[in-house]
Protein backbone atom coordinates (compact mmCIF):
# COMPACT_ATOMS: atom_id res chain seq x y z
CA UNK A 1 0.00 0.00 0.00
CA UNK A 2 1.17 3.60 -0.61
CA UNK A 3 1.06 6.65 1.67
CA UNK A 4 0.84 8.95 -0.82
CA UNK A 5 -1.79 11.27 -1.22
CA UNK A 6 -3.55 10.24 -4.81
CA UNK A 7 -7.36 11.05 -6.57
CA UNK A 8 -9.81 10.48 -9.16
CA UNK A 9 -11.82 13.46 -10.27
CA UNK A 10 -14.40 14.37 -12.33
CA UNK A 11 -16.99 17.02 -13.13
CA UNK A 12 -19.57 17.10 -10.60
CA UNK A 13 -21.70 20.08 -11.65
CA UNK A 14 -21.88 22.54 -14.44
CA UNK A 15 -20.79 25.48 -11.88
CA UNK A 16 -19.00 25.81 -9.10
CA UNK A 17 -19.25 22.92 -6.73
CA UNK A 18 -19.99 24.69 -2.84
CA UNK A 19 -20.49 22.54 -0.69
CA UNK A 20 -20.87 19.24 -0.17
CA UNK A 21 -21.28 16.07 2.42
CA UNK A 22 -20.97 12.52 2.79
CA UNK A 23 -24.07 10.14 4.36
CA UNK A 24 -23.28 9.00 7.84
CA UNK A 25 -22.59 5.78 6.26
CA UNK A 26 -19.84 6.80 4.16
CA UNK A 27 -21.90 5.56 0.94
CA UNK A 28 -23.04 8.37 -1.06
CA UNK A 29 -21.85 11.90 -1.61
CA UNK A 30 -24.41 15.23 -1.89
CA UNK A 31 -23.03 18.02 -3.54
CA UNK A 32 -24.56 21.93 -3.23
CA UNK A 33 -23.96 23.92 -6.97
CA UNK A 34 -24.26 27.40 -8.65
CA UNK A 35 -25.89 25.78 -11.26
CA UNK A 36 -28.72 25.32 -9.20
CA UNK A 37 -28.89 21.42 -8.27
CA UNK A 38 -28.49 19.34 -5.36
CA UNK A 39 -26.74 16.22 -6.70
CA UNK A 40 -26.23 12.94 -4.95
CA UNK A 41 -23.91 10.56 -5.96
CA UNK A 42 -22.64 6.97 -5.09
CA UNK A 43 -19.05 7.43 -3.62
CA UNK A 44 -17.48 4.33 -4.69
CA UNK A 45 -18.20 4.54 -7.95
CA UNK A 46 -18.75 7.91 -9.06
CA UNK A 47 -22.06 7.41 -10.14
CA UNK A 48 -25.03 10.52 -9.93
CA UNK A 49 -27.96 8.91 -8.05
CA UNK A 50 -30.17 11.72 -7.97
CA UNK A 51 -30.38 15.23 -9.89
CA UNK A 52 -32.68 17.46 -7.34
CA UNK A 53 -34.03 20.43 -8.56
CA UNK A 54 -36.16 23.24 -7.27
CA UNK A 55 -34.01 26.01 -6.15
CA UNK A 56 -34.23 29.12 -8.20
CA UNK A 57 -30.20 30.15 -8.23
CA UNK A 58 -26.97 29.18 -6.82
CA UNK A 59 -27.08 26.28 -4.01
CA UNK A 60 -24.32 27.23 -1.20
CA UNK A 61 -24.92 24.26 1.35
CA UNK A 62 -26.27 20.32 2.02
CA UNK A 63 -26.33 18.20 5.25
CA UNK A 64 -27.29 15.00 5.84
CA UNK A 65 -29.46 13.96 8.77
CA UNK A 66 -27.76 11.77 11.10
CA UNK A 67 -29.91 8.74 10.13
CA UNK A 68 -29.13 9.77 6.02
CA UNK A 69 -32.07 9.96 4.85
CA UNK A 70 -32.97 13.32 4.77
CA UNK A 71 -31.13 16.09 3.15
CA UNK A 72 -31.13 19.94 3.46
CA UNK A 73 -29.92 22.64 1.30
CA UNK A 74 -29.71 26.07 1.21
CA UNK A 75 -28.90 29.28 -1.43
CA UNK A 76 -29.34 32.19 -3.03
CA UNK A 77 -33.28 32.14 -2.87
CA UNK A 78 -33.17 31.90 0.73
CA UNK A 79 -35.46 29.07 1.09
CA UNK A 80 -34.25 26.08 3.20
CA UNK A 81 -35.29 22.85 1.16
CA UNK A 82 -35.12 19.11 2.86
CA UNK A 83 -35.31 16.04 0.31
CA UNK A 84 -35.62 12.13 0.78
CA UNK A 85 -31.92 11.94 -0.55
CA UNK A 86 -32.79 7.68 -1.37
CA UNK A 87 -35.86 8.89 -4.18
CA UNK A 88 -35.76 12.37 -4.57
CA UNK A 89 -38.41 13.52 -3.44
CA UNK A 90 -38.75 17.30 -1.91
CA UNK A 91 -40.21 16.78 1.83
CA UNK A 92 -40.65 20.93 2.80
CA UNK A 93 -39.16 24.47 1.92
CA UNK A 94 -39.35 27.18 4.42
CA UNK A 95 -38.66 30.94 4.63
CA UNK A 96 -36.99 32.64 7.42
CA UNK A 97 -34.22 34.39 5.90
CA UNK A 98 -34.59 37.56 3.64
CA UNK A 99 -31.20 36.91 1.91
CA UNK A 100 -29.01 33.52 0.70
CA UNK A 101 -28.30 30.98 3.10
CA UNK A 102 -24.96 29.80 3.14
CA UNK A 103 -24.53 27.17 5.72
CA UNK A 104 -27.36 24.59 6.97
CA UNK A 105 -26.69 22.14 9.47
CA UNK A 106 -28.53 19.07 11.36
CA UNK A 107 -28.32 18.71 14.86
CA UNK A 108 -26.02 15.29 16.01
CA UNK A 109 -28.95 14.02 17.91
CA UNK A 110 -31.25 14.35 14.69
CA UNK A 111 -34.04 16.63 15.81
CA UNK A 112 -33.33 19.99 14.74
CA UNK A 113 -31.71 22.02 11.61
CA UNK A 114 -30.11 25.56 11.57
CA UNK A 115 -29.52 27.68 8.98
CA UNK A 116 -27.09 30.79 8.70
CA UNK A 117 -27.62 33.53 6.05
CA UNK A 118 -26.65 36.52 4.43
CA UNK A 119 -29.12 39.06 6.52
CA UNK A 120 -26.68 38.06 9.25
CA UNK A 121 -29.64 35.79 10.81
CA UNK A 122 -29.34 32.28 12.43
CA UNK A 123 -32.73 29.92 11.92
CA UNK A 124 -33.19 26.82 13.95
CA UNK A 125 -35.82 23.84 12.33
CA UNK A 126 -37.58 21.31 13.38
CA UNK A 127 -36.95 18.37 10.63
CA UNK A 128 -40.80 18.50 10.01
CA UNK A 129 -40.24 22.34 8.77
CA UNK A 130 -41.68 24.40 12.27
CA UNK A 131 -39.20 27.60 12.82
CA UNK A 132 -38.14 27.16 16.63
CA UNK A 133 -36.14 29.96 16.66
CA UNK A 134 -34.65 33.02 14.55
CA UNK A 135 -31.90 34.65 16.51
CA UNK A 136 -30.21 37.79 15.56
CA UNK A 137 -26.73 38.86 16.97
CA UNK A 138 -24.38 39.41 14.14
CA UNK A 139 -24.15 42.23 11.95
CA UNK A 140 -22.87 40.59 8.84
CA UNK A 141 -23.67 37.54 7.08
CA UNK A 142 -23.54 33.99 8.67
CA UNK A 143 -21.16 31.61 6.42
CA UNK A 144 -20.92 28.85 9.05
CA UNK A 145 -23.01 26.98 11.69
CA UNK A 146 -22.49 24.10 13.72
CA UNK A 147 -24.03 22.10 16.40
CA UNK A 148 -22.12 21.15 19.46
CA UNK A 149 -21.84 16.98 19.59
CA UNK A 150 -24.40 17.45 22.51
CA UNK A 151 -26.73 19.45 20.62
CA UNK A 152 -27.25 21.76 23.23
CA UNK A 153 -25.72 24.45 21.47
CA UNK A 154 -25.60 26.46 18.39
CA UNK A 155 -22.42 28.10 17.32
CA UNK A 156 -22.31 30.55 14.54
CA UNK A 157 -19.44 32.34 12.62
CA UNK A 158 -19.36 35.66 10.88
CA UNK A 159 -17.63 38.03 8.48
CA UNK A 160 -18.40 40.34 11.43
CA UNK A 161 -15.39 38.42 13.37
CA UNK A 162 -17.52 37.02 16.27
CA UNK A 163 -17.96 33.34 16.51
CA UNK A 164 -21.23 32.99 19.16
CA UNK A 165 -22.70 30.37 20.51
CA UNK A 166 -26.61 30.04 21.48
CA UNK A 167 -28.41 28.33 23.81
CA UNK A 168 -30.52 25.56 21.60
CA UNK A 169 -33.50 25.75 23.54
CA UNK A 170 -33.69 28.91 24.60
CA UNK A 171 -32.37 30.46 21.22
CA UNK A 172 -30.18 33.09 23.53
CA UNK A 173 -27.18 34.43 23.80
CA UNK A 174 -24.26 31.96 25.72
CA UNK A 175 -21.11 32.43 24.90
CA UNK A 176 -18.70 34.74 22.12
CA UNK A 177 -15.41 34.98 20.67
CA UNK A 178 -13.74 37.81 18.67
CA UNK A 179 -11.62 36.98 16.56
CA UNK A 180 -9.81 39.98 16.06
CA UNK A 181 -10.30 41.35 12.30
CA UNK A 182 -10.40 38.54 10.98
CA UNK A 183 -13.87 37.00 9.23
CA UNK A 184 -14.71 33.46 10.08
CA UNK A 185 -15.54 31.38 6.86
CA UNK A 186 -16.18 27.80 8.35
CA UNK A 187 -17.02 26.22 11.96
CA UNK A 188 -16.13 22.67 13.24
CA UNK A 189 -16.54 21.35 16.53
CA UNK A 190 -14.10 19.13 18.34
CA UNK A 191 -15.64 15.65 19.11
CA UNK A 192 -15.87 16.58 22.86
CA UNK A 193 -17.36 19.91 22.13
CA UNK A 194 -14.94 21.93 24.06
CA UNK A 195 -12.99 23.40 21.09
CA UNK A 196 -13.75 25.08 17.80
CA UNK A 197 -12.24 25.28 14.22
CA UNK A 198 -12.73 28.18 12.00
CA UNK A 199 -11.43 29.18 8.90
CA UNK A 200 -10.64 33.09 8.08
CA UNK A 201 -10.60 35.08 5.25
CA UNK A 202 -7.13 36.08 5.59
CA UNK A 203 -6.05 32.26 5.04
CA UNK A 204 -5.63 31.43 8.60
CA UNK A 205 -7.14 28.50 10.10
CA UNK A 206 -7.48 28.89 14.05
CA UNK A 207 -8.41 26.86 16.85
CA UNK A 208 -9.98 28.02 20.21
CA UNK A 209 -11.23 27.16 23.40
CA UNK A 210 -14.81 27.67 24.37
CA UNK A 211 -14.60 27.82 28.48
CA UNK A 212 -11.76 30.54 28.24
CA UNK A 213 -11.87 31.84 24.97
CA UNK A 214 -8.55 31.51 24.26
CA UNK A 215 -6.81 30.99 20.91
CA UNK A 216 -5.15 27.56 21.01
CA UNK A 217 -3.72 27.40 17.70
CA UNK A 218 -3.42 29.76 14.67
CA UNK A 219 -1.58 29.13 11.26
CA UNK A 220 -1.65 30.64 7.87
CA UNK A 221 0.27 28.69 5.29
CA UNK A 222 -2.48 29.54 2.53
CA UNK A 223 -2.09 32.26 0.46
CA UNK A 224 -5.45 33.20 0.09
CA UNK A 225 -8.83 32.99 2.52
CA UNK A 226 -9.37 29.65 3.76
CA UNK A 227 -13.08 28.62 2.95
CA UNK A 228 -13.41 25.05 4.94
CA UNK A 229 -11.92 22.91 7.07
CA UNK A 230 -12.60 19.25 8.42
CA UNK A 231 -11.55 17.02 10.89
CA UNK A 232 -10.35 13.63 10.94
CA UNK A 233 -13.13 10.85 12.21
CA UNK A 234 -10.29 9.82 15.08
CA UNK A 235 -9.84 14.10 15.75
CA UNK A 236 -6.07 13.48 15.43
CA UNK A 237 -6.03 15.89 12.22
CA UNK A 238 -7.85 17.69 10.05
CA UNK A 239 -7.60 19.51 6.49
CA UNK A 240 -8.35 22.75 5.52
CA UNK A 241 -9.35 23.68 2.04
CA UNK A 242 -8.45 27.51 0.12
CA UNK A 243 -8.88 30.14 -2.79
CA UNK A 244 -5.21 29.21 -3.06
CA UNK A 245 -6.48 25.93 -4.99
CA UNK A 246 -4.72 23.61 -2.26
CA UNK A 247 -5.74 21.43 0.54
CA UNK A 248 -3.57 21.16 3.66
CA UNK A 249 -3.40 18.53 6.15
CA UNK A 250 -2.71 19.52 9.99
CA UNK A 251 -1.72 17.39 12.82
CA UNK A 252 -3.88 18.70 15.48
CA UNK A 253 -1.80 18.26 18.53
CA UNK A 254 1.40 19.67 16.62
CA UNK A 255 -0.03 22.30 14.74
CA UNK A 256 1.90 21.31 11.86
CA UNK A 257 1.65 20.53 8.50
CA UNK A 258 1.52 16.77 7.25
CA UNK A 259 0.63 17.60 3.34
CA UNK A 260 -0.62 19.92 1.15
CA UNK A 261 -2.71 18.41 -1.86
CA UNK A 262 -2.77 19.97 -5.18
CA UNK A 263 -5.02 19.07 -8.19
CA UNK A 264 -8.10 21.29 -8.17
CA UNK A 265 -7.71 24.08 -10.69
CA UNK A 266 -9.34 27.03 -8.35
CA UNK A 267 -10.94 27.44 -5.20
CA UNK A 268 -11.39 24.68 -2.89
CA UNK A 269 -14.61 25.28 -1.05
CA UNK A 270 -15.62 22.58 0.39
CA UNK A 271 -14.47 19.11 2.83
CA UNK A 272 -15.66 16.19 4.09
CA UNK A 273 -14.05 12.45 5.22
CA UNK A 274 -15.06 9.38 5.06
CA UNK A 275 -16.27 7.80 8.28
CA UNK A 276 -13.79 5.58 8.03
CA UNK A 277 -11.05 8.10 7.47
CA UNK A 278 -9.72 6.26 4.44
CA UNK A 279 -11.11 8.90 1.87
CA UNK A 280 -10.99 12.87 1.96
CA UNK A 281 -13.90 14.26 -0.91
CA UNK A 282 -13.09 17.97 -1.63
CA UNK A 283 -14.87 20.34 -4.51
CA UNK A 284 -14.83 23.77 -5.68
CA UNK A 285 -15.08 26.39 -8.20
CA UNK A 286 -13.42 24.23 -10.62
CA UNK A 287 -16.59 22.16 -11.38
CA UNK A 288 -15.07 18.98 -10.18
CA UNK A 289 -15.24 16.47 -7.25
CA UNK A 290 -11.92 14.78 -6.12
CA UNK A 291 -11.80 11.73 -4.37
CA UNK A 292 -8.53 11.59 -1.90
CA UNK A 293 -6.97 8.22 -0.59
CA UNK A 294 -4.10 6.96 0.45
CA UNK A 295 -4.46 3.21 2.44
CA UNK A 296 -5.51 1.06 -0.96
CA UNK A 297 -3.47 -1.48 -3.11
CA UNK A 298 -2.48 -0.57 -6.31
CA UNK A 299 -5.42 -2.99 -7.30
CA UNK A 300 -8.29 -1.48 -5.45
CA UNK A 301 -6.91 1.78 -6.57
CA UNK A 302 -7.32 1.02 -10.05
CA UNK A 303 -10.52 -0.44 -9.64
CA UNK A 304 -11.96 2.92 -7.53
CA UNK A 305 -10.49 5.07 -10.67
CA UNK A 306 -12.03 2.66 -13.87
CA UNK A 307 -15.62 2.86 -11.82
CA UNK A 308 -15.29 6.60 -11.76
CA UNK A 309 -14.10 7.29 -15.37
CA UNK A 310 -16.70 4.77 -16.17
CA UNK A 311 -19.67 6.07 -14.71
CA UNK A 312 -18.57 9.78 -16.28
CA UNK A 313 -18.16 8.44 -19.29
CA UNK A 314 -21.54 7.25 -19.17
CA UNK A 315 -23.09 10.20 -18.03
CA UNK A 316 -21.14 12.18 -20.49
CA UNK A 317 -22.45 9.51 -23.67
CA UNK A 318 -25.98 10.47 -21.96
CA UNK A 319 -25.72 14.05 -22.00
CA UNK A 320 -24.97 14.43 -25.77
CA UNK A 321 -27.63 11.87 -26.70
CA UNK A 322 -30.19 14.70 -24.70
CA UNK A 323 -28.84 17.33 -26.37
CA UNK A 324 -28.36 16.37 -29.73
CA UNK A 325 -30.49 18.13 -32.20
CA UNK A 326 -32.95 16.11 -34.21
CA UNK A 327 -32.58 14.42 -36.99
CA UNK A 328 -33.55 16.13 -40.25
CA UNK A 329 -36.59 14.54 -42.23
CA UNK A 330 -36.75 16.50 -45.11
CA UNK A 331 -35.23 19.22 -47.28
CA UNK A 332 -32.22 18.74 -49.87
CA UNK A 333 -30.41 16.22 -47.75
CA UNK A 334 -33.78 14.22 -46.38
CA UNK A 335 -36.41 12.94 -47.61
CA UNK A 336 -37.40 15.52 -50.74
CA UNK A 337 -33.84 15.47 -51.54
CA UNK A 338 -33.47 11.90 -52.13
CA UNK A 339 -37.15 11.73 -54.21
CA UNK A 340 -36.33 14.93 -56.49
CA UNK A 341 -32.47 15.28 -56.43
CA UNK A 342 -30.00 18.17 -55.55
CA UNK A 343 -30.44 21.49 -56.73
CA UNK A 344 -27.96 23.09 -58.53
Amino acid sequence: MSDTWRYVARTGATDTIYGLALSPDGKRLATASWDSAVRVLMLDEGRALQTLRGHEGRVYSVAFHPEGRLLASGGTDAVVRVWDSEDGRPLWSQTGHSSLIYSVAFQPQGGLLASGSEDGTVCIWTTEGERVHQIEGHNQYVQGVAFSPDGRVLASGSRDCYLILWDVETGAEVGRVEVIRNGINSVRFTADGQQVLLTNVDGSVSLWDLSSGALILERNEHRYPAWCAVFSPDGRTFASGSADKTIILWDRAAGTQLSRLTGHGADVYALDYSPDGRFLVSAGADRTIRLWGRDLSAADWEALSARWQASAEAERAEAALTTAPPAQSGGQGGILGRLFGRRG
